[in-house]
């Protein structure tokens, strides 16, 4: 099997590698216990990074990439963050809210502007 079809190619493909990663692990079962917040800010360089550079997150050729990128986001930071919130929020069987969380990442760059 290439790596390209190891990858997620969409968000909910992400929850289901996160969950195979994660599974088991003392890192798994913090991540889902911790404040969202603490959860997605201290996973940032860790999980985030390792999501980032692994599932071509940097790539605009990548499928995932353009997955997100088709949902608003530009940069690779508010990608995995994105993942990182959205998986929090399935871990813990909260609703995902990914238009509020889009529309905070696009408003982000429309003031930095």
């Amino acid at each position: 099997m290439s790596e390209e079809i190891k990858k997620p190619n969409k968000l909910s493909e992400c929850f289901e590698h996160l969950d195979k990663i994660l599974s088991d692990s003392e890192d798994g079962e913090w991540f889902k216990t911790a404040e969202e917040e603490d959860a997605v800010v201290q996973s940032h360089h860790g999980l985030g990074g390792w999501i980032r550079n692994n599932w071509g997150l940097w790539s605009a050729d990548s499928k995932l990439y353009k997955h997100l990128n088709k949902l608003g986001l530009q940069h690779a930071d508010d990608m995995s963050s994105l993942i990182l919130t959205s998986y929090h929020r399935h871990l813990n069987k909260k609703e995902l809210e990914l238009d509020e969380q889009i529309k905070q990442y696009i408003e982000f760059w429309k003031n930095k502007k």
